[in-house]
């Protein structure tokens, strides 16, 4: 079995699918911003100074942004250079 990584592992353009979540206290704005487990998703943009993460939902083109904590508790796999 793989160690899954959260999003903050991701570089710039790589896409990954979420597989869960590193705690059991989830704040509800993960959920409805979509970010389910099965969803594929592009990281865009990591601002500096531990700023927020930008990422693009599988097939939306709007980008949405997560705080770094927000980002660490999701946990994903299957590391594709987009």
């Amino acid at each position: 079995m793989s160690q899954h990584k959260s999003i903050n592992h991701l570089q710039n353009g790589e896409t990954a699918t979420i597989v869960g979540y590193g705690s059991d206290e989830i704040p509800i704005k993960i959920y409805e911003m979509g970010l389910l487990p099965g969803v594929t998703l592009t990281k865009k943009q990591q601002l500096p100074f531990n700023g927020p993460v930008y990422l693009r939902i599988e097939d939306n083109p709007n980008a949405i942004a997560l705080r770094k904590s927000e980002a660490d508790l999701i946990l994903i796999e299957s590391l594709v250079k987009a």
